[in-house]
């Protein structure tokens, strides 16, 4: 909430008859129509707070502490953190007073308007812009732009934040995280069951966390749905484990506790029988109203953040915490969170995101939570798209092996040791019918299947060999081109725009080239008034010239935007002492130099080649460079 709107809340919870929006104006040195503006903006954060009287406004105190209770953060300190703070604000808001933000940041109108410089710069990278209108400001451009950008500000902030095994040392100090880790893998190796690094993490997460809170006096209610559920076999692994920390941490996990932690093993292991948690048994065990609830909570998160949360290990997760969560709060009985401080400092978009899903849940239950309950949510949240940012960066793979389990398990340790920097052994399939749900980038089978899944499908003998591994390696180094390609072209489609590209028929010389080039990156609000002189100053170093290609671009990366200008000369520029026939001039904003690395080599190799230059040479507009220059990656 606003400054403004704190401060009329704290009014009105001061007295216990109405107040007129005359008396509450001069109060606060704003108009009566900004009164009626924020009052009707605080009952639509929570409604039927303020009601309205011919006497004037008078206040529901206990949702008055609640808006105050929330209110409760902490304000952004750097100017990195009010910039992403602006543009997730305007994002959600849609328009928003210069001096609403002043107010809220606790800044000077000036500092205000250096930082919407960065901003600017931000949003121009996302292909946005920042609009102010007598002192109200929106950003305009696609809706898909702005969720994408808040993905991209998601991702930066959960970097090293959430998930890794020295974070979760550090945030729960006094807790052994690596034997936790050591009494999961050697549990499941007694009871022949199967878990991939991220999964465990995963795990590990849990436990550490349940622990924390029988540590502190947090018990979960004890519930009897779950034998309906679980198999014996994984509720003695679940206790198997449960009894090594137990001993080691001296506490007790009580029969919920030992029940929930089977149905997570159930959601992420497998063994040669397995049978994973669905969302069926799951709302067997949390209830219709919970599981309703925590779908709605994941639906909303994914909707505005581009994000895809309903993997079936994040949503068994997450189903549990909201159920014990509510069984909690309805008790009066919170979780002390030792990370809720540093969450809210470090990850604001995250905690805000929690907040939201806070307030989903009052609504639907009438539960109000706390900034320790709010920041457990955050960090779920937070782990889930640290997860998701990982794995994306490798490839993943199923093995289909109907079999003994030693032998899948060999396969498997074998497999991911010799590939453990490309790939992720995501489990271990036993049926066929399981091939077709088994989502992957492809499947490494000990037999032919009578069914074709939707992937690739890697047929190695049962005793790996040298021919097994190097087709594994094949298939890799096949996807990995597939995804490159198409990364490339995603690249591409980002930086070249139609009103970069042009096709000239007049003599240029090499300078006049660069001038014009430079001028119109600088007209559309790529760079400023020095990048034409360091281009210059690059080409004298070196030549930027290749052969009949030349691709001038400065040393620093500090510009505006990141683009790419192309002009194809019909009437080759004498460029030092060669002939050239394309330009493609090239501009970066120092957050994006990543692509210079992963551009400038693949484009240079493509139009040395003479007949790869050709065929790019006879594009027509920016589209067809785009498709024919893509076409042509190896």
């Amino acid at each position: 909430m606003r400054n403004q709107q704190i401060q009329l809340i704290k009014i009105l919870q001061g007295s216990d008859t109405p107040i007129t929006s005359s008396t509450l104006a001069n109060t606060l040195n704003v108009s009566p129509r900004s009164i009626k503006s924020y009052i009707n903006e605080i009952n639509e954060t929570l409604p039927g707070t303020i009601a309205s009287s011919r006497k004037g406004y008078l206040i529901d105190k206990e949702k008055a502490e609640e808006l105050l209770e929330e209110s409760k953060s902490v304000v952004p300190q750097t100017k990195d953190e009010r910039i992403n703070y602006i543009i997730n604000t305007l994002i959600k808001r849609g328009l928003v007073n210069t001096y609403d933000f002043c107010d809220e940041l606790f800044i000077s109108y000036s500092t205000l308007k250096n930082d919407l410089v960065g901003v600017r710069r931000v949003l121009s990278d996302a292909n946005l812009e920042l609009v102010n209108s007598n002192d109200v400001l929106i950003i305009n451009g696609l809706e898909k732009n702005k969720r994408k950008l808040l993905s991209s500000l998601l991702y930066s902030e959960s970097h090293n934040n959430f998930v890794n095994y020295e974070k979760m040392s550090e945030s729960f100090a006094g807790i052994d995280v690596s034997f936790i880790k050591e009494s999961i893998l050697s549990s499941f190796e007694e009871y022949h069951y199967f878990i991939n690094d991220y999964s465990l993490e995963n795990l590990v997460l849990h436990a550490t966390i349940t622990i924390d809170r029988i540590r502190n006096g947090y018990a979960a209610t004890i519930s009897s749905k779950t034998s309906s559920i679980l198999r014996s076999h994984e509720y003695d692994l679940a206790r198997s484990i449960v009894s090594k920390l137990e001993e080691h941490f001296n506490i007790r996990f009580n029969e919920v506790e030992v029940a929930e932690f089977a149905m997570l093993i159930l959601s992420r292991a497998s063994n040669l029988d397995y049978e994973t948690v669905t969302v069926d048994n799951v709302r067997q065990y949390v209830g219709e109203e919970i599981y309703s609830l925590t779908e709605q909570l994941i639906k909303d998160f994914s909707t505005f953040f581009y994000f895809d949360l309903h993997q079936p290990e994040f949503f068994v997760r997450f189903a549990l915490h909201i159920k014990n969560l509510l069984i909690r709060a309805d008790s009066g009985y919170f979780s002390k969170n030792p990370l809720t401080d540093s969450i809210k400092q470090n990850c604001p978009l995250i905690y805000d995101e929690a907040v939201v899903s806070a307030r989903l849940i009052k609504e639907r239950t009438g539960i109000s939570l706390n900034d320790d309950e709010i920041a457990y949510i955050a960090f779920h949240l937070g782990g889930a798209v640290e997860l998701q940012n990982t794995i994306s960066n490798k490839l993943t793979a199923y093995i289909f092996c109907p079999g003994y389990y030693n032998l899948n398990t060999r396969l498997s340790d074998e497999i991911s040791k010799r590939f453990s920097e490309a790939l992720i052994i995501a489990g271990i399939l036993t049926q066929e019918e399981e091939l077709s749900k088994a989502n992957c980038d492809f499947i490494i089978s000990t037999m032919r299947p009578s069914v074709s899944p939707d992937v690739p499908v890697v047929i190695v003998s049962p005793f790996l060999k040298e021919g097994d591994y190097r087709s594994i390696f094949d298939t890799i180094e096949k996807i990995r081109s597939i995804k490159k390609k198409k990364e490339f072209r995603e690249h591409l489609s980002y930086l070249i725009r139609e009103e970069l590209f042009h096709v000239v028929d007049t003599p240029l010389t090499k300078e006049e080239a660069i001038h014009r080039m430079a001028e119109e990156f600088k007209a559309l609000g790529y760079v400023g008034d020095v990048f034409e002189a360091e281009v210059i100053e690059r080409d004298a170093i070196s030549s930027t010239a290749f052969g009949t290609f030349a691709i001038p671009h400065a040393m620093k990366m500090h510009e505006i935007r990141t683009g790419i200008n192309i002009l194809i000369a019909e009437d080759p520029i004498d460029w030092d002492d060669k002939k050239v026939e394309l330009v493609m001039m090239l501009c970066f904003n120092i957050n994006e130099r990543y692509l210079f690395n992963e551009l400038f080599e693949p484009i240079s190799m493509i139009l040395v080649d003479p007949d790869n230059l050709a065929k790019v040479l006879k594009t027509k507009n920016a589209d067809e460079f785009i498709d024919t220059l893509a076409g042509l990656l190896p």
